[in-house]
């Protein structure tokens, strides 16, 4: 092998290695992330708290123009929740930890990954009831122009979702016949 071959070589493997390992590098950074990419739990519009903006109401509280005595309502209720709230939340996400640990483990043990992915369904079962327990206590506060108008968001939503849901199912038989064509 000329030298100039072997420089050009080693060049190579060098750029190959220190690519392989900005993947990794950003692969590992992409599987920290929350499912929206932001580095921090949110949802809709980039709002804190997950679906709806506030934490646990899964209600739209900030476009509703609510009225002092309203928020003040709405913050007790938080606060009376939050430890409840807070306590489900953390519990799913020791469970789903778990889970992801089961999945990964060197040797696959299906019975403890059933057995952990069942415990995941109760305790999302539990935030779900608490999730609704906490929204029944807001939407009680509501007016009922306001309710109506959760409503008309809400079925927006749905729509969204629903139009969402036809093209990923349209990008995924669009794919699935340019595999065949292969």
């Amino acid at each position: 092998m000329t030298l100039m071959k072997y420089r050009k070589t080693k060049w190579m493997l060098f750029t190959a290695a220190l690519l392989t390992l900005g993947m990794f590098a950003v692969a590992d950074a992409a599987w920290g992330q929350p499912p929206d990419g932001s580095g921090s739990r949110r949802g809709r519009m980039g709002r804190p708290g997950g679906p709806g903006g506030s934490g646990g109401t899964m209600l739209p509280l900030r476009s509703l123009d609510l009225t002092e005595s309203q928020r003040q309502l709405v913050r007790g209720v938080m606060e009376q929740n939050a430890e409840a709230t807070r306590a489900v939340g953390e519990r799913v996400r020791k469970v789903r930890e778990a889970l992801r640990n089961a999945e990964t483990a060197e040797t696959p043990d299906e019975g403890a990954i059933r057995a952990v992915a069942a415990e995941l369904a109760n305790a999302e079962g539990d935030a779900a009831v608490q999730r609704a327990f906490v929204r029944s206590q807001v939407w009680r506060i509501l007016t009922p122009e306001q309710q109506e108008e959760v409503r008309v968001l809400e079925q927006e939503d749905r729509e969204i979702a629903r139009r969402m849901e036809q093209r990923r199912e349209r990008g995924r038989g669009s794919g699935a016949r340019r595999g065949r064509g292969r």
